[in-house]
């Protein structure tokens, strides 16, 4: 029971981690675009860069929510073969999903209040 807890813990972490990394990865492209588009200004840099995290965080809640309404049409062949239990002990993908939607809802919600101190 121990060993699970731990397992489920260190599988969270992990890929809110990838995530929050793909999510500034993603924050990054998109104040370069506005800044670049807004006359060189922070502020718009960081408006595009809430909106999109925002855009991004509400599309990965849509494919979730596909995700979870097909769950009893097909099957999911997640097997020892793909390799997924090779990077997570317990989380499926749409447990891994919903928690990368919202490391991006957390850096979007970082852009709006630095955008507010502003």
């Amino acid at each position: 029971m121990m060993k699970k807890g731990k397992q489920l813990v260190c599988d969270c972490l992990k890929i809110f981690g990838i995530g929050l990394a793909a999510a500034a990865a993603a924050a990054v492209c998109l104040f370069l675009g506005g800044f670049l588009i807004g006359d060189a200004k922070v502020l718009s840099g960081l408006e595009v860069v809430k909106d999109g995290l925002l855009l991004i965080f509400s599309l990965g809640l849509f494919v979730l929510a596909g995700m979870l309404l097909a769950k009893g049409k097909k099957p999911e062949k997640f097997t020892a073969d793909n390799g997924w239990r090779a990077h997570f002990a317990l989380i499926g993908p749409k447990t891994a999903l919903g928690i990368v939607c919202v490391a991006f809802l957390i850096l979007a919600s970082a852009a709006d209040y630095f955008l507010m101190k502003c």
